[in-house]
């Protein structure tokens, strides 16, 4: 069964279908917060995150 793939933002739950996105995401929206990348399994619709 094929996965869909999508990265999300760990500081504010937005979620993108590319990697380059959320780094792009990532230095415009939080250029001085400090995160950390993982890969997440679950279905993105199960993780509590708000919008």
């Amino acid at each position: 069964m094929a996965r869909k793939r999508h990265h999300r933002c760990n500081l504010c739950g937005r979620d993108f279908g590319e990697e380059r996105e959320l780094q792009t995401h990532v230095e415009r929206r939080h250029p001085k917060a400090d995160y950390h990348w993982w890969v997440v399994v679950e279905d993105p619709n199960d993780l509590p995150f708000e919008n």
